[in-house]
């Protein structure tokens, strides 16, 4: 008897773990480091979109690193479908750090949810 309930949880667990990997799905990117002059980093000149399907929000995390170290982290707040152009004419860069030294630069993107991306680290 102990070994049917043990196999048929196993079973049924299994059955719900199945079913549950879309709900955990996460969106996460590791961009390319590159060399930039320094002074303010910031990201944008592109789109992002929170493609996710429902009616709530979700958190972009936008973490800048200068080699291995974590400078900054930001938060890009989206309803479902909304996109923003950071950088165009009607919505700002998204400005990560101010008085930062040259060096090689990249960011880190993740997300509950499903997002694009079309966006370059600059410095100005």
């Amino acid at each position: 008897m102990m070994k049917k309930s043990f196999s048929l949880i196993v079973i049924m667990l299994a059955a719900v773990l199945s079913f549950s990997t879309n709900a955990f799905a996460a969106f996460s990117v590791t961009e390319p480091s590159v060399n930039l002059s320094g002074g303010t980093i910031a990201y944008g000149y592109g789109v992002i979109v929170n493609t996710s399907v429902g009616n709530h929000h979700d958190d972009l995390t936008i973490k800048l690193y200068r080699g291995n170290t974590l400078i900054s982290s930001t938060n890009v707040h989206l309803w479902n479908g909304a996109w923003i152009y950071p950088g165009s004419t009607t919505t700002p860069l998204i400005v990560l750090a101010t008085g930062q030294p040259a060096g090689n630069y990249h960011v880190v993107l993740s997300a509950s949810g499903d997002w694009n991306v079309k966006a370059n680290l600059t410095s100005y």
